[in-house]
């Protein structure tokens, strides 16, 4: 088993904290490096477009690091793109925050795509390409690391290959070369060569639509033609007309929103109508990931309970009441029926506002349609477990929910075997119709499917989920923690579902975090709903 591994929970809520400065909330997963929260894409273009900007967004290099540095090893698959993409735009980021990257490991990197005179976009590549070879010799020449001999032949033989004709049909394979000259610093006829290609790709160029791929094209082209020796007319201020969005940018094909590589380089072209747009909302650590949305407000209803535990709930509070009042609490004001998607985002919600407490958990209790058994069968105890949470202390709800016949108050014994799901959503309407009979039942059924003092079965398997409810349900006089420790479930604050899952755990989820730190303050009424 690895090490016991301790998470600081103060830096870990800083890391996970995304604002914009006026709202804000929290991401799940700040301390993976595997699956980390953050869009490498975004972060390391929207830390260039802060070099065109006085106001700098606060991006700490340190806790950059933490999740790059998979990236200089070309090894952040849960970015989308390919090695030497990551190892670029690793090294972009770094150095534009003002920190360092790690020379060895990004020339490893490197050299493991290069092919001969070439580099491929991943070692699995069958080709080099002249994209790939000119993104890692701007990476090589950033960092002050050498070129290999063979990188500097190929790209002589390149431009000797290529007609003028070729560039003026072709500028996307041609720029590329160019890029490579400008930065090894080609003279003689291979300068000469390529100032003469520069001015014949420049003139294709004209003819193109504007549109992102052109720009950076364009871009490109114009930060090389300078030590190429080649004047290029300027490009005309005018031309991103028509295509700038409303946030002052330029954006893919079919975007509301401009996108931070094309608005940068549609910038340094000189396009008038463009303008830098507004930071948006991230983290010190670096932007989120568009899929970050999906979770946010799961990920803020543990955090929150962190905040609570760690003294720290007022430095987020004023951003995270504005988020709830303006995002979220409009987004689930549709009536019943309830799905358990909607469910989960309703006690989620209800969760974060509590925590909040004050008049925005009395504007949340009122602002969402009432809790509902509408569409819920009888034998769905997932649903049924999220509506008695989401009914909470309401005085209307238990009236309705705890009658006589109510699915949440069954008469008879469930068929089937044991369930730790269906003990603990007997243990929440319990909780809410005040029915010792059901709190019983609810023990029993989690005592079904113990497997040791603290510990539980989810179907067969030991789960850390099911011994979170479990432990929850039946409150037993032991050290909770101790006890999914020796099981293999945790190991310091580094949890998983089962023990073979622990084996590969990197990070510390957030509502694992919350779980841990409740548990060994002794508070094992704080379980849940947090673990569900």
């Amino acid at each position: 088993m690895r090490s016991a591994a301790r998470v600081d929970a103060r830096e870990l809520l800083r890391d996970s904290w995304v604002t914009d400065g006026r709202r804000g909330w929290f991401v799940d997963g700040a301390g993976s490096t595997a699956q980390p929260p953050f869009s490498l894409y975004e972060t390391a273009w929207r830390l260039r477009l802060t070099t065109l900007d006085a106001a700098r967004p606060a991006v700490d290099p340190e806790r950059l690091r933490l999740w790059v540095r998979a990236a200089e090893r070309g090894r952040l698959d849960s970015s989308g793109l390919p090695p030497v993409a990551q190892a670029d735009l690793a090294v972009d980021a770094l150095l534009t925050a003002g920190g360092t990257a790690d020379r060895a490991d990004v020339g490893r990197t490197l050299e493991a795509l290069r092919r001969g005179g070439g580099y491929r976009t991943a070692p699995s590549a069958a080709r080099t390409d002249p994209g790939s070879t000119a993104v890692a010799v701007r990476v090589l020449s950033r960092l002050g690391l050498p070129v290999p001999e063979p990188v500097r032949q190929a790209n002589s033989a390149a431009l000797r290959a290529i007609p003028v004709r070729g560039a003026a049909t072709a500028p996307s394979e041609v720029v590329p070369v160019l890029q490579t000259a400008a930065l090894l610093g080609v003279t003689g006829a291979d300068r000469t060569r390529a100032a003469a290609l520069a001015t014949a790709a420049a003139r294709a160029l004209s003819a193109y639509p504007v549109e992102p791929v052109r720009l950076a094209w364009e871009g490109a082209l114009r930060d090389a033609a300078p030590r190429l020796g080649a004047r290029l007319p300027a490009f005309p201020a005018a031309a991103c007309d028509g295509h700038v969005l409303p946030d002052g940018g330029i954006g893919l094909p079919g975007a509301r929103q401009g996108d931070p590589q094309a608005t940068y380089w549609a910038l340094r072209l000189g396009c008038s109508a463009v303008r830098v747009p507004a930071a948006g909302a991230h983290s010190r650590a670096g932007w989120p990931a568009g899929q970050t949305d999906q979770t946010a407000l799961s990920a803020t209803a543990a955090a929150v309970a962190l905040a609570r535990r760690t003294g720290r709930r007022a430095e987020f509070a004023g951003p995270l009441a504005r988020q709830v009042r303006e995002v979220w609490l409009p987004r689930e004001r549709r009536p019943a029926p309830y799905d358990t998607a909607r469910l989960v985002d309703r006690v989620d919600l209800r969760l974060v506002a509590r925590a909040l407490g004050g008049a925005l958990a009395r504007e949340v209790d009122r602002g969402l349609p009432a809790p509902s058994l509408r569409g819920v069968r009888a034998t769905d105890d997932a649903r049924l477990l999220l509506t008695a949470l989401d009914a909470g202390d309401s005085p209307a709800a238990r009236r309705t929910m705890c009658a006589t016949g109510s699915p949440l108050r069954p008469a008879g014994a469930a068929g089937g075997g044991a369930s730790i799901v269906r003990a603990t959503r007997l243990a929440a309407a319990a909780d809410l119709c005040h029915d010792p009979a059901l709190a019983r039942r609810a023990r029993a059924e989690a005592a079904a499917v113990r497997a040791g003092t603290a510990l539980y079965r989810s179907g067969t398997a030991l789960s850390f989920e099911a011994s979170v409810m479990g432990t929850w349900i039946e409150r037993p006089r032991t050290d909770a923690v101790t006890a999914w420790t020796r099981a293999g479930l945790c190991t310091g604050d580094l949890c998983a579902e089962t023990p073979a899952r622990l084996r590969t755990a990197d990070h510390t989820p957030l509502r694992t975090l919350a779980v841990l730190m409740a548990a060994r303050a002794g508070d094992l009424g704080a379980l849940f709903p947090l673990a569900f």
